[in-house]
């Protein structure tokens, strides 16, 4: 019953954000989210598995150091390094795509938790 009245109130019923409303246009994006970083997409590359060597060189790209292959599954990659921030982490990467499936805090620096 409440509901019906606090609707009733408003011409047509309406509230604002049914009517497509958007803060106006201004000339700054919203503010980078903690994980920017890691979801930026892969580079472009021409084709073909990406293997150890190109995986290291996009995560560099991307602000990792210290990177190690740790060993190849299947079509992943498991590979070790320090995120942009310092942190040590594990990174799975898709060989087929270039792109980064999985990552899990290990540690910070050298050192592993």
């Amino acid at each position: 019953m409440l509901v019906v009245l606090l609707l009733l109130g408003v011409p047509g019923g309406m509230v604002a954000h049914g009517q497509g409303y958007a803060p106006p246009p201004g000339p700054y994006g919203a503010a980078p989210g903690p994980f920017d970083p890691y979801n930026a997409p892969p580079p472009p590359r021409a084709g073909g598995e990406v293997d150890g060597e190109a995986a290291s060189r996009m995560l560099a790209a991307r602000g990792f150091t210290n990177i190690q292959v740790v060993r190849r599954r299947g079509p992943t990659l498991v590979m070790e390094a320090n995120g942009p921030r310092g942190e040590r982490v594990q990174v799975i990467v898709d060989s087929a795509s270039g792109a980064i499936n999985g990552m899990k805090v290990i540690g910070f620096g050298d050192k592993r938790y």
